[in-house]
């Protein structure tokens, strides 16, 4: 059975919000401390800086935000600097305790061009297209079954001449194998694929982040549909998880 990741994230939301944005120790708990804090956002300020500037030096060089979307913008890391570069900015996400601590965290900064909305497979409550799309670190969490749709209907979502950056995790160390136990009784090789024999349901407890590996061939495949030239393709490692990050306008 597949997992349900959507409860998973509604109870690290209530618990360890800012942990499961950036699982570093020190933003552990519900509430972290202001100088925490501080470089929570620094963060999300330097990670939006560097892409749109990389989309101005190599892309579109007088991009320009009207209508921005941050899909999976938990407390709103990037969501806020966002704000900063966009007329109008939607924070999208699907646990409602990220969503309580995000409009916290734009009231006290006196953000009034965002808007925040519950999220679904379908992205049935956005409206219109956008001129930047942005869903990093997210994806990853999601069942590729689930997320190629979801990523699909980004995709549909960005305007002609719009750009998009979007990250996801395509392989992980071997160290990882361990945690694979629980999904079968016995395997067995077939050449270099590993064969689940006997499989039971996932048991562990509800609240863990678990992480999914995408078809990069897949995900370069729905991307070149639409994107023009050129398109910056640049690698992730986080925690040993190996992934891309596109960047691109779209075309067509």
């Amino acid at each position: 059975m597949t997992r349900d990741t959507d409860k998973d994230w509604k109870l690290i939301a209530e618990e360890n919000p800012y942990w499961g944005v950036l699982s570093v120790d020190q933003y552990m708990g519900k509430r972290i401390d202001s100088a925490s804090l501080e470089r929570f956002f620094d963060s999300g300020k330097l990670f939006v800086g560097n892409v749109i500037g990389l989309i101005r030096a190599h892309i579109y060089p007088g991009f320009e935000i009207q209508r921005s979307l941050d899909f999976g913008c938990g407390v709103g890391r990037l969501l806020v600097p966002l704000a900063g570069h966009s007329i109008e900015a939607i924070g999208v996400d699907v646990a409602p305790a990220m969503l309580e601590l995000c409009q916290e965290h734009l009231d006290q900064r006196s953000i009034k061009n965002c808007t925040l909305v519950k999220s679904d497979d379908e992205l049935s409550e956005l409206t219109g297209t956008f001129d930047f799309i942005n869903t990093y670190i997210v994806l990853q969490h999601i069942p590729p079954d689930r997320g190629y749709r979801i990523l699909a209907k980004l995709l549909s979502k960005l305007r002609v001449g719009g750009c998009a950056s979007i990250q996801v995790t395509y392989a992980k160390s071997r160290k990882y194998l361990v945690h694979e136990t629980g999904r079968a009784r016995a395997y067995r090789r077939d050449g270099d694929t590993i064969k689940d024999l006997l499989p039971v349901e996932d048991a562990s407890p509800e609240g863990r982040i678990v992480m999914y590996d995408y078809d990069l061939n897949q995900v370069v495949a729905m991307v070149s549909e639409i994107a023009g030239m050129p398109m910056i393709m640049l690698p992730t490692l986080d925690d040993d998880h190996l992934g891309v990050h596109f960047i691109f306008a779209k075309s067509r």
